[in-house]
């Protein structure tokens, strides 16, 4: 990439050196940095969260009902796409899973992401048994039914209207859209 300077937005003549730059082929996000200067960068933030990731995994071996620790390392391996990690740790630490209704919704929610709707409604569907007011368990369960194959925005309506009611975000609108399609 070079600087020009330009005239009614016509390059008339360059200005300075010549500097690198990466261009994403997905997003066409543009980074100032030679692409194997962005590519070590990109290996250091996979090698630190890799070691973060062993971190919790050991500390989680010394205490496995720290469901704390287990929803954090689910959530790590849900940020980095590694659903099928984050689901072999919940089965790994099963005492921490169902110590907490949180840990069963972050498993719900990764098996949502991976379009295992079935699976993410039993989940859903054994923190609510805990705590029906759950917010974030209400409004991924009426994610699911709207995001599953065929939609059924009918079943979507009650734990809308539930997450609407803890006050858990975007709720409203997920309630809206769901009494609409039910009516279309």
């Amino acid at each position: 990439m070079r600087p020009w300077f330009t005239l009614f937005f016509l390059p008339i003549f360059p200005l300075g050196k010549v500097r690198p730059f990466t261009l994403c082929t997905r997003c066409n996000a543009s980074f100032a940095l030679a692409p194997q200067e962005l590519a070590s960068q990109v290996a250091k933030v996979d090698a630190h969260q890799n070691e973060r990731a062993i971190a919790m995994y050991n500390s989680l071996r010394a205490s496995p009902a720290n469901s704390v620790t287990l929803n954090e390392l689910m959530q790590m391996y849900a940020s980095m796409n590694e659903f099928d990690q984050a689901i072999s740790a919940a089965a790994d630490f099963t005492q921490a899973l169902h110590n907490s209704e949180q840990c069963m919704t972050t498993l719900g929610r990764i098996y949502l992401a991976k379009k295992e709707h079935p699976e993410a409604m039993r989940w859903f569907d054994l923190a609510l048994n805990r705590n029906p007011a759950l917010g974030e368990a209400n409004y991924f369960k009426a994610s699911a039914y709207m995001t599953s194959t065929p939609p059924d925005p009918r079943s979507a309506i009650a734990p809308a209207r539930a997450a609407k009611n803890a006050g858990y975000p975007n709720s409203e609108a997920l309630l809206r859209e769901a009494e609409e399609r039910a009516r279309a």
